[in-house]
């Protein structure tokens, strides 16, 4: 399994609700994707912070590749893209899949 993983820092205008609202339309286009196992979404919860992450599980390389292609990821990084200063993403094969030589 790999993860995508993304960290958003959120512009100090955008108001909370919006925030979640956008995470779930966001979490509703990625599942629509083959490959896509799992997507999960959440908001820091600290007043003092505006970070929000999003992890989506997939379940191979090659799942990996058709999902950052896709036209509802590319429809998903515009709308989390109106709300975030800035990001930090990253892909990661997880669990004991890994293997270090």
């Amino acid at each position: 399994m790999i993860r995508h993983e993304v960290i958003l820092r959120i512009k100090p205008e955008i108001a909370r609700e919006v925030i979640d609202r956008t995470l779930g339309e966001v979490r509703e286009l990625l599942m629509s994707i083959s490959g896509v196992e799992r997507v999960l979404y959440g908001v820091n919860n600290a007043p003092a912070y505006r970070h929000a992450m999003l992890v989506v599980e997939v379940s191979d390389e090659t799942a990996l590749q058709r999902f950052t292609r896709h036209p509802q990821h590319r429809r998903a990084v515009q709308q989390v893209s109106r709300m975030a200063e800035s990001s930090a993403v990253g892909s990661y094969l997880v669990g004991s899949e890994h293997q270090t030589s």
